[in-house]
């Protein structure tokens, strides 16, 4: 399993790096939304939209979302992203050491409302993507730094979890996540948000208003991580899928991502730093 994932991330990386950097925004935006319509696809596959017509109308209702966000104002939209999330963070917190009441189980189970939750989300997530990469001359590297952040945070999270763990962090919903965990993705995500300012990737922001933004968006990379693993809990599934061998599939890459970069992108909008 160990080398499968290596082999996966050997390949992976590098294109990702490369395309992030070299390629334009209007590249990117179509490749974005291959990769949000892929894990779409397995994200409604788990709630059971499976067959020709509900997969359809699933998909052609996410595109629909998505391209309503288009005519949104960024400024409304990233107020929304603000609430969604913050809902999101009180929810997950209510029931992490608790199951979820027949009522909150709902809005997971029931196709039509984790139809428009999933489809809400991913939407936006496509789209601050595509804002962030084409926000300044900094929108490409910013966007890969969110992404080492999230990496990095797993990668600390994992080790030290397993190497410390004992206090659980959600054990109705991921029962191997620690407190001791996200400690040691905190520090690594330090570490890195320290290097990202010595880059000068801040832009204009200043050392410690880059750590906590950078901190913030950490965490909540770990409540995307959490808030997939609540559905597939819900519909008794491990993974999302299996196309990245030792990966499982690819929400189960951007399930963190998904919360992490519209939250980033919301940061710097209001922090005047884009």
């Amino acid at each position: 399993m160990l080398k499968q994932r290596l082999m996966t991330a050997a390949v992976l990386i590098p294109l990702v790096v490369l395309s992030i950097l070299f390629l334009s925004t209007s590249s990117i935006q179509w490749i974005l939304a291959a990769v949000s319509l892929l894990a779409a696809w397995e994200w409604f596959s788990i709630m059971g939209l499976n067959g020709w017509s509900k997969m359809s109308f699933a998909m052609v209702s996410l595109v629909f979302i998505a391209v309503l966000t288009l005519f949104l104002p960024l400024g409304v939209l990233l107020v929304v992203t603000t609430l969604i999330w913050s809902a999101i963070v009180l929810f997950v917190a209510r029931f992490a050491h608790k199951p979820l009441s027949e009522k909150s189980r709902q809005f997971f189970t029931q196709p039509m409302l984790a139809l428009a939750m999933a489809s809400i989300v991913l939407a936006i997530f496509w789209y601050c993507s595509v804002q962030l990469h084409a926000s300044s001359e900094l929108g490409p590297q910013q966007l890969l730094y969110v992404m080492v952040l999230v990496w990095l945070a797993d990668t600390g999270g994992y080790f030290a979890g397993k190497r410390w763990g004992k206090c659980k962090l959600a054990t109705s919903i991921s029962p191997n996540k620690t407190w001791e965990g996200v400690a040691g993705a905190v520090v690594l995500g330090s570490v890195w948000a320290l290097i990202g300012f010595s880059f000068e990737l801040s832009g204009q922001l200043g050392l410690l208003t880059w750590l906590f933004l950078s901190a913030i968006t950490l965490l909540i990379s770990v409540v995307g991580d959490l808030f997939e693993s609540l559905f597939k809990r819900c519909h008794n599934v491990k993974d999302s899928g299996n196309l990245l061998p030792g990966h499982g599939g690819i929400l189960d890459r951007i399930d963190s991502l998904i919360a992490a970069v519209p939250v980033f992108l919301a940061g710097l909008y209001f922090l005047g730093a884009v």
